[in-house]
């Protein structure tokens, strides 16, 4: 899997509904009704901070990396801080 990230809502919501639109989502069978969920970079000392994270699926069902010309990075773990909880 990859990812886009987009600087606002409105980008990350028009992708969405694109890939909805290509991969027939919502499905016939009604199980699937979005593709993805909007996460935004909560790390406040990475420089994407404040962006959306779009997953893209580069292979199996909801496979879309075709409908992305460019723009596409890999996971970053360092977007999120992960604290203990004691």
């Amino acid at each position: 899997m990859k990812v886009r990230l987009y600087s606002s809502t409105s980008g990350w919501n028009n992708r969405h509904a694109s890939v909805k639109t290509f991969l027939g989502i919502p499905t016939s069978d009604g199980k699937t009704t979005e593709y993805a969920e909007r996460v935004q970079v909560s790390n406040e000392d990475h420089v994407d901070h404040g962006k959306y994270v779009f997953p893209v699926k580069t292979e199996g069902t909801w496979k879309c990396d075709q409908l992305f010309s460019s723009g596409l990075v890999n996971w970053d773990d360092n977007w999120f801080v992960y604290e203990d909880v004691v």
